[in-house]
């Protein structure tokens, strides 16, 4: 499922960063979160099924959920960043940076400038060269 899912965020990160709707309205932070979204599903789909040891996961969830219990646990987003990081090591600079920018488009300044945009949608192509699947 997460390379369909990818590829429709990709699909509305294409379409968002076309232009101004028929109001003149532009949507770049969600240009911005959409391109995360679908590198973050495309780096899942890269790195599951994931051995560790004499386990196999397959898919993100069940590795998280098995791997982290309690109150110290990261947030999804930062585990599969980790993941990123040990398995996909050339895509987590722009992965981080989608991370950082989807970050603050959603809860810091939804008004993102179409450079950001641009940017963000550079990114995830970056990420994308690095995958094999």
């Amino acid at each position: 499922m997460s390379r369909e899912h990818a590829e429709h965020n990709e699909k509305a990160c294409d379409h968002l960063l076309t232009g101004p709707n028929e109001e003149g309205v532009s949507f770049h932070d969600w240009v911005v979160t959409t391109a995360f979204y679908s590198a973050m599903h495309y780096v899942q789909h890269e790195i599951f099924p994931l051995q560790v040891g004499d386990n196999v996961y397959r898919s993100f969830n069940e590795y998280y959920l098995k791997n982290f219990k309690g109150s110290e646990k990261p947030s999804k987003h930062t585990a599969i960043a980790e993941l990123v990081k040990i398995h996909i090591y050339n895509a987590y600079s722009a992965y981080k940076a989608l991370i950082d920018s989807c970050h603050t488009a959603r809860y810091t300044d939804y008004q993102t400038s179409e450079a950001v945009a641009v940017a963000a949608r550079r990114r995830l192509s970056q990420v994308k060269n690095f995958l094999k699947k």
